[in-house]
């Protein structure tokens, strides 16, 4: 074997149906060897005894950058994605919010310009359908940016009053033609007349403080809407992934669906596996907990859990958006104004592997699976992305397993003073991150440069979405 650039020795490797000690060899940007490489001669050896090595974490939901709700997070795209690697992910999902007047092509252009500037992860994104005025340019738009090499979309069945509400006609003809198309239609599942018809009533008769916001917004009001949008992806045969999946109920309508072999997908996030409606009050600590869906109660914690490791979630994502405290506070008077969205990029590997694999046993190959290969086999990454195999991507990521970490906000790297963890600490945290081939983060200490990230454009292999569990 010719002299290899990197050789990652010794570390408990998950592969592919598979964990073993073993080594890792690495040549330019990929993967070429995965096996004993005792006698190999490299550039660099890495000794990853005592750490799980795991492929690169993909992260399926993320907001860098976003204006949402009368507020844009001071965090930028190099220090939210820095904040990212030091995590353990090297691939981010984001999304590409749509102007009216924009095409979905112009979108998706003008968010990954910004990220080809800044983004040290590689990266791809959704365009969010947002302009409904002229649904022939959509459906043209749909086809252009898929030609483009990012075959996600996504729609939102809430938020009438930022303008991003589709209705069922128009998440019918979306899915319709992603079918044809053969793309993905990402959908956030809340039921927008029920869901913010009970907020302005709750306003209306003064009920303004945070304990509201999940009163407002009940189970009730994400199950039916998951219930509607997977009616219309059996109607329509169109693949379909639902975001942030908080009830106990979301994830077991949508197995009933995948049982008949449709394709369609769920996704959970940490704070819903961590965090319960019991942090709204007092009410001057519940105005940092505004999310949507909203946190919910300790059965749906259990029952989300039961779900992502029997396979009826298949996904984990940050749902990341770095507002700061005070952006928090400025709109504190009333509920339904307080922007919505936590930080969360950095944690979220660790919080699963803690909560996960230590506190409740999930192996490491579902670990892997839901942090990592599902994302890329659902949105065409894979087996570039999501893998330890010869031929992919050399993004990889050495977990110390035993090194305990604080989720205090002063010991994070997101973009923001505010941590919805914090008096929390884990066990179980990144030591090294490396993306294809470059060791980009090696113990929380960033090596790299903003810009380093790649546009990876992606295709959607029937096959081998079906395999995503």
């Amino acid at each position: 074997m010719s002299r290899l650039d990197l050789v990652i020795s010794g570390g408990t490797v998950v592969g592919p149906g598979w964990v073993a000690e073993t080594d890792i060899g690495v040549s330019g940007e990929k993967i070429v060897h995965v096996g004993s490489l005792a006698s190999a001669s490299a550039e660099k050896i890495v000794d990853a005894r005592g750490k799980i090595v795991i492929p690169g974490g993909i992260d399926p939901h993320t907001h860098y950058e976003l204006y949402f709700m009368g507020a844009k997070p001071k965090e930028t795209w190099d220090i939210g994605t820095i904040a990212s690697a030091i995590g353990g992910t090297t691939t981010t999902i984001d999304f590409a919010p749509q102007e009216k007047g924009e095409s979905l092509l112009a979108a998706t252009k003008k968010q990954m310009a910004r990220a080809g500037q800044l983004s040290v992860i590689d990266f791809t994104t959704k365009p969010i359908i947002s302009d409904f005025s002229d649904m022939g340019r959509v459906m043209r738009g749909m086809k252009e940016t898929m030609e483009y090499g990012v075959p996600g979309f996504k729609v939102f069945m809430i938020y009438r009053h930022q303008g991003w509400m589709a209705d069922d006609w128009i998440l019918f003809q979306v899915m319709r033609r992603a079918k044809e198309l053969g793309g993905i239609v990402t959908i956030h599942a809340e039921n927008g007349f029920i869901g913010e018809g009970m907020q302005e009533e709750f306003v209306r008769d003064g009920k303004v403080e945070p304990r509201y916001h999940g009163q407002a917004k009940p189970n009730l009001v994400e199950n039916l809407a998951i219930q509607m949008a997977v009616n219309i992806a059996e109607i329509t045969g169109a693949r379909t992934y639902i975001v942030h999946q908080s009830t106990r109920e979301g994830h077991e309508i949508v197995a009933q669906y995948r049982l008949r072999g449709l394709p369609v997908f769920v996704e959970t996030c940490p704070h819903y596996l961590v965090l319960t409606d019991e942090t709204f009050d007092p009410p001057e600590r519940g105005i940092y907990y505004m999310c949507s869906p909203p946190l919910r109660k300790k059965e749906d914690i259990e029952a989300l859990w039961s779900g992502l490791i029997v396979g009826k979630i298949q996904t984990v994502g940050s749902d990341h958006v770095a507002f700061t405290k005070s952006q928090k506070e400025e709109f504190a008077g009333v509920f339904t104004k307080i922007p919505n969205g936590f930080p969360g990029s950095e944690v979220r590997v660790p919080i699963i592997f803690y909560e996960g694999v230590i506190r409740r046993g999930m192996s490491l190959a579902r670990f892997v699976d839901v942090v990592s290969t599902n994302a890329a086999k659902i949105f065409g990454l894979y087996p570039r992305k999501g893998v330890i195999a010869p031929g992919s991507d050399a993004d990889l990521v050495l977990i110390d397993p035993n090194r305990e970490h604080s989720l205090n906000a002063e010991n994070l790297h997101m973009g923001t003073d505010l941590s919805v963890y914090e008096g929390m600490s884990i066990k179980g945290w990144p030591s090294m991150t490396i993306l294809r081939g470059r060791i980009i983060v090696e113990n929380e200490q960033f090596l790299g440069k903003p810009g380093i990230g790649k546009f990876v454009k992606a295709q959607i292999d029937e096959q081998i979405l079906h395999s995503a569990r």
